[in-house]
């Protein structure tokens, strides 16, 4: 009996282990196993029956600013014409002189040269100081009168008398002084600068001349006014 009972507890004992090894069998695969199910998760596709939307990454486009080139300004054909600091246009049509209807007036032989109406021969000089050499003139029946005390004779109504004279080089220009030339073919006056009479005198015209015009010593009627010159006038004469 003792036997027995023996028998039958080692027997139940064998079963015991047996079920606690396979029990622990079975709990030590699924610690090993659990890994490669969640691997296996992670990587699983998706089914291709599951709609998908993938939305790309948008950029703001790009906004270049316009490419301006300056606008090409050709020159004009012909240049403007020269405007001095007077207000008027260089070789601008201005009226012709007036002489006198007697003279022009007389002078005295030294000391500064009063103020008055007299008859001038341009030859050069500064810009703003002409050499210049002032001398009188009669007109109309003094013309006839004074060529007759100098035993010659008044032609085309204009007597100028060669002595006495006198030369100038040092009586200026006034800044606003009123200054033309007479064009030889037309008659016609137009207004320049000192800078142009001198200019005219030793080479050429600027722009904006007559054309054909050129530089002829026709004399100047000089008007003198607070000790220097307020007008030179060239006057057009046979």
């Amino acid at each position: 009996m003792n036997s027995y009972r023996l028998t039958l507890a080692l027997a139940l004992a064998a079963v015991g282990v047996s079920a606690c090894s396979s029990q622990s069998t079975k709990s030590s695969d699924a610690s090993t196993t659990t890994p490669s199910v969640l691997v296996a998760a992670s990587t699983t596709s998706i089914p291709a029956d599951v709609s998908t939307t993938v939305v790309a990454a948008t950029q703001p486009p790009t906004t270049q600013p316009p490419a301006t080139q300056p606008v090409a300004t050709q020159p004009p054909a012909t240049q403007p014409p020269t405007t001095p600091p007077g207000g008027f246009v260089l070789y601008e049509p201005i009226g012709s002189p007036t002489a006198p209807s007697n003279h022009t007036d007389p002078f005295i032989s030294s000391g500064p040269l009063q103020d008055g109406f007299y008859w001038v021969e341009y030859s050069g000089g500064e810009t703003m100081t002409p050499a210049i050499r002032v001398t009188q003139a009669f007109f109309g029946q003094e013309c006839i009168d004074q060529a007759i005390l100098a035993g010659e004779e008044c032609f085309d109504g204009i007597f100028v008398i060669g002595d006495p004279n006198r030369e100038f080089e040092d009586l200026a220009f006034s800044p606003n002084v009123v200054l033309t030339v007479s064009d030889a073919m037309t008659q016609q006056s137009y207004r320049i600068t000192p800078d142009e009479l001198r200019q005219i005198r030793a080479s050429s015209p600027s722009d904006g001349a007559p054309e054909g015009y050129g530089f002829v010593a026709f004399p100047w009627l000089m008007t003198v006014q607070g000790g220097t010159i307020s007008r030179f006038e060239q006057l057009w004469t046979p």
